[in-house]
């Protein structure tokens, strides 16, 4: 039975929504952010960059820098994908596990890999544009893990399908799928301002940032994948045939 109730709603109902999603299932949804965050944070403290040079790395070591930057991007792509998974086992009532949202995030990680890396390109290119353009294109690009997780879409067909759910829906997209995240990207900055202003080290600086990410980013993260299932709700009736929500993956 469900754990969720799929309807159309408003942009606000639907943020007021993910906030008590949040609040109330925190641990499992923090769950894949933490444990992505360990090799991240070693990573990090094993390999610091240059705060005065972020390129320094890949002038000075450019297989290290792109070996490392490679993995990074691979590590978001399981924890995101992952996360999608608990989300929808929870508003779907079955029983969330993060071994499970694991396994399914790693067994099709090359491609979740694949997908990221295109967005990434894609959002580089518009940013040479300037800010109204990349805005765009992240709008359109909102439900890729989404649709990757749930309807098993690849690379390709998942950014087909965002870019369809998106269409005419731009602004809303924005509202839940990226403000959110700018306002807790803003506040991290902020706060990892603050440390190194008052002295602190970058291993200080670093690990604060893993905790504040692990804290803050599953209520960055709710708001965009409630929309999905939003916008698949009002066209494709969900509310009335929840039968065409495809099964998780065992």
């Amino acid at each position: 039975m469900a754990a969720f109730d799929f309807r159309p709603r408003s942009n606000t109902e639907l943020l007021d929504a993910s906030v008590v999603f949040v609040r109330t299932h925190f641990g499992i949804l923090a769950a894949p952010l933490a444990l992505t965050q360990i090799p991240l944070l070693a990573i990090g403290l094993a390999w610091p960059p240059s705060l005065s040079d972020p390129f320094l790395r890949l002038r000075q070591q450019p297989v290290l820098a792109v070996v490392l930057s490679l993995v990074a991007i691979w590590l978001q792509a399981v924890q995101s994908v992952a996360f999608v998974h608990i989300v929808d086992d929870v508003m779907h009532g079955r029983v969330a596990s993060l071994a499970s949202a694991l396994s399914r995030a790693l067994s099709r990680s090359l491609p979740a890999l694949a997908m990221l890396l295109v967005a990434y390109i894609v959002f580089i290119l518009w940013a040479m544009l300037f800010v109204i353009p990349v805005i765009w294109a992240f709008a359109r690009y909102f439900a890729i893990f989404p649709a990757f997780a749930i309807e098993g879409l690849g690379p390709f067909g998942a950014i087909g399908r965002s870019k369809e759910l998106a269409k005419g829906n731009n602004g809303r997209a924005i509202a839940l799928g990226l403000v959110p995240t700018l306002v807790i990207v803003t506040l991290m900055a902020l706060v990892q301002q603050g440390l190194l202003g008052a002295g602190a080290g970058y291993a200080a600086t670093r690990v604060t940032s893993a905790v504040l990410t692990v804290a803050l980013y599953p209520f960055a993260l709710v708001p965009g994948i409630f929309l999905y299932y939003d916008l698949r709700t009002r066209r494709e009736g969900l509310d009335l045939d929840f039968g065409t929500v495809p099964p998780a993956a065992a």
